[in-house]
């Protein structure tokens, strides 16, 4: 450490050339200076004594003439300080992170929805705070309204319009191309083998679906060579891990929503059932009102205080159906629906998009109070203080040597398996359970697990109406769903035989296909088709 200290000086003099002594001697009698060092007397403010050091010149190696000193270690007295200011900490903060504030969400509706009523009730309900109360709740539900109206068309587009278009659940179609042909999760929806220079997008992959079957109606003799020219290709995962980082996000995000959800409920459980009063006028007792104004640049609105307390039981129940109630229900439904409409993703910029484009439903709130809510309503809630839920008499009133005793045995003895506790993050956990538990419902709902430990689609089907109604679209309630199925897709031979189309062309359909295909069977075929004489029993019976 010498050596470092002065490491630089000590190489500029042994580079120097033999001419330039004087230089040398500068460097010298700078290194030369004795070092000082100052410590705040710790019986008398204001007051500094130097500490005497001792001080031996060493000669630096290689540098004749060059001298330095020994650096100044801080005496045992520092870390004693250093560790007495920890344990005066930590003991705040520990009880802080463990039991935390009794508070509302300051910059949202349903903060406001709590807080602004209270305010009013300690006031009597007077004219002006009357009025900010019903606004909030008109803000309230607006927000409701626009929140749950959000999570109903995306439902809409998950329930209904998916299985219009043909679009069976995403599953773990293509999430292993790497393993193909040989791995699991290697056959796409079409039935085909998964390579990555014919996985598209689900848009492309359907139309070339829809044209290969319009050719193939068109030209049934040609089948053979529309698979070949007019291959559509298959419909897959572009990246598993891509999604399954992106749910990680998204689930971070909601749970992060999560915790205010109940720390409103932490407020109405805690709090005292009585008609306490959240605003006050508190005068400093300890000098007069003008001269603490004076002193301090207050004003009269600086002496008005607004702190959470407790509230009757009847605006609890109102708070806890109103507020709380409908808040879980929006943040169960936006999680669901959310990590569905994600799962669903098969695009890797669409999923990077998509896991903070959902969250924004959660964040409606806050715009509505931002946007809409009046200077008087926005500094209510911002000098709203919370109501801590933990006491600290025994470290207030604590002399030092028991603190530092203390500190000590709690964080040197042998409770070190405290920092085991530490070190394993809480809310990390949290969040992978919720992703765990999203990810088994997911493959629970909409998935099904094959002999070779595939996750594939179960099968789809539309509506034969769609009524306007949210809850069908949300939960997928009172559909009268089609008898057939729009995926699994139908067998080939189906597609190629149109139910218009004259006998005779589906019978020459049917005897060309039976050449080229022997793995169905035709128990679906109808009696008229069969008994059709342009049918060729030859080329069925060879195949059967």
């Amino acid at each position: 450490q010498p050596v470092r200290a002065h490491g630089g000086a000590a190489l500029t003099a042994s580079v120097l050339p033999g001419g330039s002594a004087l230089v040398l001697r500068s460097l010298q009698s700078v290194l030369a200076r004795p070092l000082s060092t100052m410590k705040p007397q710790q019986q008398q403010q204001g007051e500094y004594t130097q500490i005497p050091t001792d001080e031996t010149d060493v000669p630096v190696p290689g540098v004749p003439g060059v001298e330095y000193q020994e650096p100044y270690y801080p005496p045992p007295e520092y870390h004693t300080n250093a560790q007495l200011a920890a344990a005066k900490s930590m003991a705040y903060l520990m009880r802080m992170e463990a039991l935390g504030y009794c508070g509302v969400e300051k910059s949202s509706v349903y903060g406001a929805a709590v807080a602004i009523p209270q305010v009013a009730r300690s006031a009597d309900w007077s004219t002006t705070l009357c009025g900010l109360a019903i606004r909030s709740y008109i803000f309230l539900f607006l927000n409701l309204f626009l929140q749950f109206f959000l999570l109903a068309v995306i439902n809409e587009e998950l329930h209904i319009m998916s299985p219009f278009a043909g679009h069976p659940h995403l599953c773990d179609f293509g999430a292993s191309v790497g393993k193909c042909p040989d791995g699991p999760n290697c056959k796409g929806p079409a039935g085909s083998t998964y390579t990555f220079a014919r996985t598209y997008s689900f848009s492309q992959w359907s139309t070339r679906m829809f044209i290969r079957d319009a050719l193939r109606q068109l030209f049934p003799h040609k089948a053979e060579d529309i698979d070949v020219y007019a291959d559509p290709g298959e419909w897959g995962l572009e990246d598993y891990y891509c999604r399954l980082a992106c749910c990680f996000i998204f689930v971070m995000g909601v749970v992060d929503d999560l915790k205010g959800t109940m720390g409103l409920l932490t407020l109405l459980t805690h709090t005292p059932t009585a008609g306490e009063p959240w605003i006050k006028y508190e005068v400093p007792d300890w000098e007069e009102k003008e001269k603490a104004k004076q002193v301090h640049g207050w004003t009269e609105l600086d002496l008005v205080k607004y702190e959470v307390a407790g509230m009757p039981l009847g605006w609890k129940i109102m708070n806890f159906v109103f507020v709380f109630l409908p808040k879980c229900w929006i943040w169960w439904t936006l999680t669901s629906v959310g990590f569905h409409f994600l799962m669903e993703t098969a695009g890797i910029v669409e999923l990077v998009v998509n896991c903070m484009a959902l969250t924004f439903i959660l964040s409606i709130d806050e715009m509505v109070f931002e946007k809409l809510a009046t200077v008087a309503a926005k500094h209510i809630m911002n000098s709203l203080q919370d109501k801590p839920l933990f006491e600290l008499p025994d470290e207030e009133n604590e002399v030092d040597e028991s603190s530092l005793q203390r500190f000590q045995a709690d964080e040197f003895g042998h409770h070190r398996w405290k920092l085991l506790c530490l070190v394993l993050p809480k809310r990390l956990l949290i969040i992978l359970g919720v992703l765990a538990f999203f990810t088994c419902r997911y493959y629970y709902q909409y998935c099904d697990r094959t002999e070779d430990g595939s996750w594939v689609s179960k099968a789809v089907y539309t509506p034969k109406t769609v009524p306007y109604n949210p809850l069908s679209f949300i939960y997928g309630l009172f559909l009268d769903l089609a008898d057939d199925p729009v995926w699994p897709l139908k067998h080939p031979l189906k597609l190629m035989m149109g139910v218009d189309l004259p006998l005779r062309q589906n019978a020459v359909v049917l005897s060309h296909y039976c050449e080229t295909e022997a793995r169905h069977g035709f128990a679906w075929l109808s009696l008229p088709l069969l008994a059709h004489p342009d049918m060729d029993f030859r080329r069925v019976l060879a195949v059967v």
